[in-house]
């Protein structure tokens, strides 16, 4: 099944249950401050978006490290890409699957009837000793969200595991590099044996798996060495508590 599959209304109904041979598994991760949803494309969704990046986006090379932070640059292949989210079928479909993973994220964690609209995208080609310094995002509305796709990971971050990281994270093992870390306050890993909270956590990129997020919500990607490219989408929403207010929002933009 393709991608046009999975794109619908911007505001997700409910489905009828048929077997399909496309499924992505989906769920809100609860931390002591923030939401997160954390979606399992299957293996042809990955296939297909790095298909289209192959041939288009990278082929194009429009730089979008202007507006970025991060330090993308050790190897002659090291990118930030843009990511246009609008003309041609297969980018307006996968815009639409945004939108809807971004919508059904607001409605089902946070209780509110807003549409989420996604808005700017753009893919990081990170290779050996890249690496993005600690970091938020922004958009064009006072609540919006963040999201990254891992599409590539390299087999010396993939085939490590979370129980191997926590047994050997203080003892500079570097089990941790090319993670993602989100934090959300002060408290170290030392404050939990004092019974404090959990403020940051670190994610093991999965090839598939997309994360949707509260754009303050403080992220940064650590270091790691060694071959391969490890290739992220990133995409930024606003979110609009109507369709109407999305729809004068959009074309107020368009007068300017």
């Amino acid at each position: 099944m393709k991608l046009k599959d999975l794109a619908g209304d911007t505001k997700p109904k409910p489905q009828p249950q048929k077997a399909a041979p496309f499924q992505a598994e989906m769920g809100i991760k609860t931390f002591t401050a923030a939401r997160m949803m954390v979606i399992d494309f299957p293996k042809a969704f990955v296939d297909e978006m790095n298909e289209y990046i192959d041939n288009v986006i990278i082929p194009n090379d429009e730089d979008y490290s202007h507006s970025l932070v991060g330090q993308i640059r050790q190897n002659e292949k090291s990118k930030q890409l843009n990511f246009s989210l609008e003309g041609n079928e297969y980018v307006e479909q996968f815009k639409k699957v945004l939108d809807n993973c971004g919508s059904t994220f607001v409605q089902k964690a946070y209780k509110r009837e807003s549409v989420a609209n996604s808005f700017e995208a753009w893919t990081v080609h990170s290779y050996e000793g890249d690496y993005n310094p600690r970091h938020s995002h922004g958009c064009q509305t006072p609540a919006g969200l963040s999201s990254i796709l891992w599409l590539k990971v390299p087999e010396q971050i993939a085939n490590k595991t979370q129980a191997e990281a926590q047994k050997g994270i203080h003892h500079a093992s570097g089990l941790l590099d090319g993670w993602t870390q989100f934090s959300w306050g002060t408290n170290t890993s030392q404050d939990l044996y004092q019974l404090k909270e959990e403020s940051d956590h670190a994610m093991q990129p999965k090839v598939g798996r997309y994360l949707i997020f509260p754009k303050w919500l403080n992220h940064e990607v650590f270091p790691f060495f060694g071959e391969g490219e490890r290739r992220t989408f990133v995409a930024n929403f606003n979110i609009y508590d109507s369709l109407e207010e999305k729809s004068k929002h959009s074309n107020v933009l368009k007068e300017k």
